[in-house]
């Protein structure tokens, strides 16, 4: 089973560290940016977290690593580089010119009516926006550890298993957006 709480940690830090940083006017949008930076980070590396899944020509499971660790630590590299390159350039255009597009199981436009009660300083909206922030940054933490468990050799719902202990009915996980329900 995996531990989130070194991820919870930083998260509450980041969001502590965005409260003295930013007005209030402009805190709620700041943070619900964070997530959806995060999210579209996410699936833009898709291909690579699925691709941890592999068979040889035989049907066998591939291993790419033999630690869980080290493909985590190789997954995060990959999501620097993607969140860099890919994300940072298009994500206030892709926010903009499309709000209400799906990123895993939300959308940006979604909020709207929270970014606006969060400016105004009403704090069910603040607080629902950091809960967000914090449930979309742990359950992409287990997506990209689901993926390192992947990498072992594990196939889906093995992954799944090692890392909750909960069996899950098999069935393929295509698309982030089912990963992130799971």
């Amino acid at each position: 089973m995996v531990d989130l709480k070194h991820a919870f940690s930083q998260g509450m830090n980041s969001l502590l560290t965005w409260r003295q940083r930013y007005p209030l006017h402009e805190y709620g949008e700041k943070v619900l940016l964070n997530v959806f930076y995060r999210k579209y980070t996410m699936e833009f590396m898709w291909n690579a977290i699925i691709n941890n899944f592999q068979v040889d020509n035989f049907g066998r499971r591939k291993v790419i690593w033999d630690d869980f660790n080290t493909g985590f630590a190789v997954l995060k590299q990959v999501y620097g580089r993607c969140a860099m390159e890919k994300t940072q350039p298009v994500l206030l255009d892709l926010l903009e010119n499309n709000p209400e597009q799906d990123v895993g199981n939300i959308s940006y436009s979604s909020y709207a009516a929270r970014i606006e009660g969060a400016a105004r300083g009403k704090q069910e909206d603040i607080e629902e926006i950091e809960y967000a922030y914090l449930f979309y940054l742990l359950t992409d933490e287990c997506v990209l550890l689901w993926s390192a468990f992947g990498g072992t050799g594990l196939d889906q719902a093995g992954a799944i298993r090692r890392m909750t202990g909960v069996v899950l009915e098999p069935s393929r996980i295509e698309t982030y957006t089912a990963s992130e329900g799971i």
